[in-house]
């Protein structure tokens, strides 16, 4: 069984979706719903952007995806893929590969942890190619700050740049449990084990403290860009503000002269 996982929005809404979609709804929470299209056809939607499907053709996966822009927000204008294939073999030991898996046993909740790992793992690139967007950026000071001793960038932008960060930093945050053991697996050690072995194939905790560390620096070197931004902005005021005393000094003395 051949698992495709898209990272196609920033978010979709999951309510309308299941108003509309054609499919068996398994399973319903308020950040994902997980389909059964036919008898050996899955659907797993995720509010956070992700969505995965099991053992759909090329054909339909492209009729779902154009189907999904009416129900994105903010649509990545190239979408993030991931693949994992499942090899079901009865009487053959449980094993996990970079871009398989071989199960003994084939269950409705071992494709579902199969989909749920792999849309981890395209949320997980959108979030990293993201935070290196943002560092690419303060590269660009920084390096303005090398080459000249100063920032070209204006109030207004330097607040925009912030905004953008302080975004994408709570989005990772919002979504923090979509990192944590399904409940399936709790009392399933089957299930558990999968579900383990499939999050260190994609690494999914080294990857994450990753982009954590990423947002780190860049909130470091926005903090000494806004200290920089504001010294310089104090530094206008003190001379406007001599520059007035002046004035008013040459006006007093203009009046005791004359």
């Amino acid at each position: 069984m051949k698992i495709v996982a898209f990272y196609i929005a920033e978010q979709i809404d999951l309510k309308r979706l299941k108003e509309t979609y054609a499919g068996t709804l398994l399973l319903q929470t308020p950040s994902d719903l997980y389909f059964r299209v036919d008898n050996d056809q899955f659907f797993y939607a995720f509010d956070y952007g992700a969505v995965v499907f099991a053992n759909f053709n090329a054909t339909d996966v492209s009729k779902t995806l154009d189907l999904l822009q009416h129900y994105s927000t903010h649509p990545l204008a190239e979408k993030i893929r991931d693949d994992l294939e499942i090899h079901h073999r009865p009487g053959e030991t449980l094993s996990i590969g970079f871009d398989h898996l071989v199960v003994p046993q084939m269950t409705e909740d071992v494709i579902r942890i199969a989909m749920l790992n792999v849309a981890h793992s395209v949320a997980l690139d959108f979030y990293s190619q993201r935070a290196h967007e943002l560092l690419a950026e303060i590269n660009l000071l920084t390096h303005q700050m090398e080459s000249k001793g100063s920032i070209s960038i204006t109030r207004k932008n330097m607040i925009r740049f912030i905004g953008r960060t302080l975004n994408s930093k709570n989005r990772v945050v919002e979504n923090l449990f979509i990192f944590d053991s399904p409940d399936l697996t709790w009392n399933d050690e089957y299930l558990d084990r999968i579900h383990l072995g499939l999050a260190r194939t994609f690494e999914t905790q080294t990857r994450f403290r990753e982009i954590e560390y990423t947002f780190k620096v860049i909130e470091d070197n926005l903090s000494v860009f806004r200290e920089l931004y504001l010294h310089g902005e104090s530094r206008q005021l003190e001379w406007v503000i001599i520059v007035l005393i002046c004035i008013e000094v040459v006006n007093l003395i203009l009046e005791k002269i004359f």
